[in-house]
């Protein structure tokens, strides 16, 4: 193609950008989406199958005795960087607080060579995304973002009825909230991979995601 014919086509192109014109929906469009309700027995069944894909652990639990013993279980023993006990779900805090008594225990308000030595991260979560398996997390007060970054094993604890189907259906329903600049989504246990494609976990993030599901 000679420039001239070049030239003629694109002078082409853009008259009609100029001249072109979308017509008006007749009905008219909707104020927004609007989410389509999903089962709670559903919305598990999806969480626990992309958390399979993931590679997340998960634990199912029937009570807040069930899931504080489970949780007592899967820190026995190690250090570990919390939330403020007053901070996780179910009450998790004050079932915890005599056995953290026994072991070594950080929080935010440690120095960050403290927070590095914790073995696991102990959280809970804003809400949990069923069709990715994301953990929506918010950094507050009593919420330090390096629990869940820091340690190479992250123990999230979530709420049932925090589980919800998208991003879309998350951020409709915390519309009003002012705290989305300090908001992140976890997907999964941190992944790297070298021009050789080998995988590799934990570089940037904990290389283990355990979550303990409540009723």
């Amino acid at each position: 193609m000679d420039k001239a014919s070049r030239t003629s086509i694109l002078a082409r192109v853009r008259q009609s950008q100029i001249r072109g014109f979308i017509p008006e929906s007749p009905e008219g469009l909707p104020d927004g989406l609007v989410a389509k309700k999903t089962d709670p027995a559903d919305l598990l069944f999806r969480l626990q199958e992309e958390f399979n894909l993931l590679g997340v652990k998960t634990f199912i639990e029937a009570s807040e005795e069930a899931v504080c013993d489970r949780v007592q279980k899967l820190i026995a023993g190690k250090s570990v960087l919390s939330w403020d006990l007053d901070q996780l779900p179910y009450g998790l805090g004050k079932g915890l607080e005599i056995s953290l008594q026994n072991q070594t225990v950080y929080y935010g308000r440690d120095s960050k060579e403290d927070q590095a030595k914790a073995e696991i991260g102990l959280t809970g979560c804003e809400a949990v995304l069923a069709e990715t398996g994301s953990l929506a997390m918010i950094s507050a007060t009593g919420k330090p973002r390096t629990a869940s970054l820091l340690p190479y094993v992250h123990v999230v604890v979530i709420r049932r009825s925090d589980i919800v189907m998208s991003m879309g259906e998350f951020l409709e329903k915390h519309k009003s909230r002012e705290w989305l600049p300090y908001l992140v989504f976890i997907t999964g246990p941190s992944r790297t991979a070298d021009i050789e494609l080998s995988l590799t976990l934990g570089v940037h993030g904990p290389g283990e995601v355990i979550a303990v599901i409540g009723s």
